[in-house]
């Protein structure tokens, strides 16, 4: 049996809410009696790193990004896409958010009250296994970041990016970059000169072509390499 070849999440593209699927009418009745709906610019925080938390979210519309600050260092962990959860490790005692969200382009967030959903794990079983089932996939998540970031070199890392917006947030080769040269530098751990010149290098090779924040992936296949290769 051959090894499981490595994937890079930036992010985790398997949509979660099919989690309520699993409710009882009355459980869905207790859901929506426990949430609230929120709308969200692009641009605007939506938890703070460090904030207590009394909430677990889930992104209906839109795309934010997930960061952690430590002093003056910017760490982006990763995008959500819509029907994802945020905030999952709030649900067992962690009282305050261990990062920021802030929204890419304008979203719709629904908060719902912590002891709501805990109600629901106590009650429904299925429920509990979906729940639990999404926090491992936010674990792995963080384990195929962790071996972008601290085993590839530069050119692989913003590759992983790339194809990752392209096939798991976008679904095309063509897509409007949400992220800034600043916030790219930030989810591949290096410096925006250094994003700025792999750019230039991929538009050279003819891998990508930009205009403004437009990118067209022109050759899927040696991405791909790049990335493997890391």
């Amino acid at each position: 049996m051959g090894a499981t070849p490595y994937i890079n999440h930036c992010s985790n593209n398997e949509e979660t809410g099919s989690c309520f699927k699993v409710l009882t009418e009355q459980e869905k009745l207790l859901f929506e009696n426990n949430r609230t709906e929120i709308n969200f610019t692009k641009g605007e925080t939506v938890i703070k790193q460090g904030t207590r938390s009394s909430d677990i979210l889930y992104l209906k519309s839109g795309l934010v990004k997930i960061s952690i600050q430590k002093g003056d260092s910017n760490l982006i962990i990763c995008v959500k896409t819509k029907n994802h959860f945020l905030g999952t490790e709030n649900i067992y005692g962690y009282e305050y958010h261990p990062y920021t969200v802030t929204a890419l382009e304008d979203s719709t967030i629904c908060f719902i009250d912590t002891n709501a959903i805990r109600q629901l794990i106590k009650q429904n079983n299925n429920f509990n296994i979906e729940l639990y089932r999404i926090m491992t996939n936010n674990s792995l998540l963080v384990y195929d970041r962790f071996f972008s970031l601290t085993q590839k070199q530069l050119h692989g890392r913003f590759a992983d990016i790339l194809l990752c917006l392209s096939d798991r947030v976008f679904k095309s080769k063509k897509f409007d970059l949400p992220l800034s040269r600043k916030d790219l530098a930030s989810l591949t751990g290096m410096a925006p000169e250094s994003v700025i010149r792999i750019i230039k290098d991929f538009k050279t090779d003819k891998i990508i072509m930009t205009k403004g924040k437009r990118i067209e992936i022109l050759n899927e296949a040696l991405l791909q390499k790049i990335s493997d290769v890391g």
